[in-house]
């Protein structure tokens, strides 16, 4: 049998026109469309209906929110519930915040200067020694929990904010500094330099120079050591007995169970839960576009 060779021209294989398409291309796009659309709403439903649910709640009385099904929504609206919900955790609150800008302030400083010395100067050790600091993050934190504890006792600054204030610092320094290092390393050294020769200190061009120029970086971490202290839970339930100094996570605990089986006080559990998470929503929602660009353009040039 003699085989038949197709031969292909060029014109063959130009695109074919929106018009002359086949009628099952689409409709596939359609429905290819409709399955995405459909995931995506189920998607966005299974996020937002357990904030959505607790915002309802708190809305309501005790006695409303265990007779009403899980999807009566929005059937009441008692706002008392937020009054005795703040009474119980405004104090954590502003101790939380206190906590966090302290830890940021610390934090962030700490490791931009340990970022710059890793990026711009020169010893002996240098990438060693940045192995090392980089390597503790591969440390689970509950392995540090015991000497971390004595430490503080030591330093008699237990059952004080510098038992927060102090570990939250040091642990954020590694992440940081991994982060920051490779914003540091893009800046033009001949920039520096000249920085250098009118006459800066390294103290000056870090503050001057480098710190304008890697803003949303520096932003990203305050942002990171910020989620890690208003979510801690275990820590601050250690080395806190105080419950004037205990922060937002332990403070709301001590809230709830203040109320043991009372039933008729689940509005304002509901509603102290909303309360301790607003600020972190309202914060995100502010500088997500710095957070984003930073965590981006960390990732492009690490």
């Amino acid at each position: 049998m003699r085989s038949v060779v197709s031969i292909e021209s060029p014109a063959d294989r130009r695109p074919v026109p929106a018009g002359r398409r086949p009628a099952w291309a689409g409709r596939q796009r359609r429905r290819l469309r409709w399955i995405s659309l459909l995931g995506g709403t189920v998607i966005v439903v299974m996020t937002y209906f357990p904030i959505i649910f607790v915002v309802s709640n708190s809305l309501k009385t005790g006695q409303n929110i265990f007779s009403s099904g899980v999807f009566s929504l929005f059937t009441q609206f008692d706002y008392q519930n937020y009054a005795t919900a703040w009474s119980g955790v405004s104090r954590p609150l502003t101790n939380t915040v206190i906590v966090a800008a302290a830890s940021i302030l610390i934090g962030v400083t700490a490791a931009a200067a340990g970022a710059y010395a890793f990026s711009q100067l020169r010893f002996r050790g240098q990438e060693l020694l940045f192995l090392a600091y980089v390597a503790l993050l591969l440390i689970p934190s509950t392995l540090t929990l015991i000497p971390l504890f004595l430490t503080i006792q030591k330093l008699h600054f237990f059952n004080t904010w510098w038992a927060l204030i102090l570990p939250y610092t040091a642990t954020a320094q590694p992440l940081l500094v991994l982060i920051f290092r490779g914003f540091f390393d893009q800046i033009p050294r001949e920039l520096l330099e000249s920085a250098r020769t009118d006459g800066c200190t390294e103290a000056q061009v870090l503050a001057r120079i480098v710190a304008p120029l890697t803003r949303p970086i520096l932003l990203t971490g305050a942002i990171l050591v910020m989620i890690n202290v208003w979510g801690d839970y275990l820590w601050p339930t250690i080395v806190i007995q105080d419950p004037h100094k205990t922060t937002i996570s332990a403070g709301l605990q001590q809230f709830i169970s203040s109320f043991g089986l009372n039933v008729s006080s689940g509005g304002s559990v509901f509603a102290a839960l909303v309360i301790a998470t607003v600020p972190m929503f309202v914060l995100v929602g502010f500088t997500m576009r710095y957070f984003v660009s930073g965590l981006t353009e960390g990732a492009t040039k690490l």
